[in-house]
């Protein structure tokens, strides 16, 4: 197999030279001539023309092939054009990774030959197992996946539009152009301020509570006022179904933070030195870039007394326990999430293996200044289960603990075995 870099621009420049360069190619045994638009600057029309040519003169002997880049975001409709042309034998890369803008993505590719074109290339049935390949690839590389990508991204099932989604429970190819299972992916509808009655009763379907229609527009209401306010539930799922379950006839929480409070301190007020004196501290001491805890955090937490003890007498038991706990951390809000994981782990031992992915913090009216509000989403971790919770205050501890207090909450309602905390103990 031979790579012809810059086939296409030569094609362009002289066709009948690069005709010569294949023919001697084909001549010395190359089983495959794979044309490459190696500065990505060729249009599908012309590729779908060159291609052809090339399949009508060397299709007898060798497989013609295409390479493309993605450099005029046309990789995968050049790669497409190709094979509509003849090319039986594409180039490319999961997610598009590449030099400059990419290549072409086998995760658009591969789909679209196999579900749009019916084409003879063989997926072995395992094209359910596409999105889980390319979270894999991005995993491994330390990418942030690419939510927008075709097929396989979170949003391309995703649906937030009233009407939309109103449609789609009756049909659900009003606005979807496959079944997402095909390529393991999954249908989303997601709470805005676009968001429909029908919206938020398939969000309490999903959540497993009764679909009272008055309940839904309070909640629909309650959501719009939110959004409002500067919420944004889109990719806040997490928050959502909390939302729902805390509207509901019946439920109650695993745990309450009955207090907390947070201290932030430093050795080093002199602004100009502190940042060089830190990294100074760590080179000559931690050698790896940790200058130590800069607050402290204390928390108090209710949740199920799980102590034997506190059944065996004859003595009513005492049903929940307080915890209270200290732990210091690299500002804040490690320090507060660090103090709650301390207080819940002993009763909810499920939670030790989670974890805080990503932080992300938003002013929404900077005109305000410092007292402007502020809108905070955590995304959380379990495994191959991911999660984020929002929250917006204008102070900016408070929207951190209580994305924190929604991200522990939904993932013991996901995980836990134990039962929830009642009223009456509050």
């Amino acid at each position: 197999m031979i790579d012809l870099e810059h086939f296409f621009d030569g094609y362009k420049a002289d066709p009948e030279y690069v005709k010569q360069c294949c023919q001697a190619a084909v001549d010395a045994g190359a089983a495959a001539l794979v044309l490459c638009d190696t500065n990505g600057g060729t249009m599908p029309w012309q590729v779908e023309e060159a291609t052809k040519e090339m399949v009508e003169e060397f299709g007898d002997d060798v497989t013609i092939g295409i390479h493309a880049h993605n450099d005029c975001n046309l990789a995968v409709a050049n790669s497409l054009c190709a094979a509509k042309a003849g090319a039986g034998l594409i180039q490319g890369t999961i997610n598009g990774i590449g030099e400059r803008t990419g290549n072409a993505d086998l995760c658009s590719i591969i789909p679209t030959l196999a579900l749009k074109e019916e084409s003879n290339m063989g997926v072995g049935g395992q094209l359910h197992e596409l999105t889980s390949v390319s979270k894999f690839v991005d995993e491994l590389l330390g990418r942030i996946p690419n939510p927008a990508a075709p097929y396989v991204g979170s949003s391309a099932f995703c649906h937030k539009g009233g009407l939309h989604v109103a449609a789609m429970e009756r049909n659900a190819d009003s606005y979807q152009h496959i079944e997402p299972t095909l390529v393991g992916n999954e249908r989303r509808t997601v709470v805005s301020e676009l968001a429909g009655r029908q919206t938020i009763l398939g969000k309490m379907r999903d959540a497993g509570v009764e679909t009272e229609s008055d309940r839904a527009m309070a909640i629909l209401n309650r959501v719009k006022r939110l959004e409002s306010k500067g919420y944004t539930f889109e990719g806040a799922e997490a928050s959502v179904h909390l939302m729902i379950l805390h509207a509901s006839r019946g439920y109650c929480p695993p745990f309450k933070v009955l207090d907390y409070s947070v201290q932030v301190y430093d050795s080093n007020m002199d602004s100009a030195s502190r940042v060089m004196q830190k990294q100074m501290q760590s080179t000559n001491e931690d050698n790896d870039g940790d200058v130590g805890p800069t607050a402290r955090a204390t928390v108090k937490v209710r949740t199920l007394n799980l102590d034997e003890d506190a059944y065996s007498s004859m003595d009513e038991p005492l049903l929940f326990k307080d915890h209270l706990e200290v732990s210091d951390g690299n500002g804040p809000v490690d320090a507060l999430a660090q103090a709650l994981m301390r207080s819940l782990v002993p009763s909810h031992p499920t939670l030790s293996g989670m974890q805080l992915v990503d932080y992300k913090v938003r002013i929404l009216d900077p005109e305000s200044a410092t007292g402007a509000s502020t809108r905070v989403m955590i995304e959380f971790r379990d495994g191959d289960a991911t999660w984020t919770t929002t929250s917006v205050d204008r102070n900016i501890i408070s929207a951190s603990v209580n994305a924190l207090v929604d991200g522990f909450e939904y993932a013991l309602i996901e995980h836990a075995q134990s039962c929830m905390l009642c009223e009456d103990a509050f």
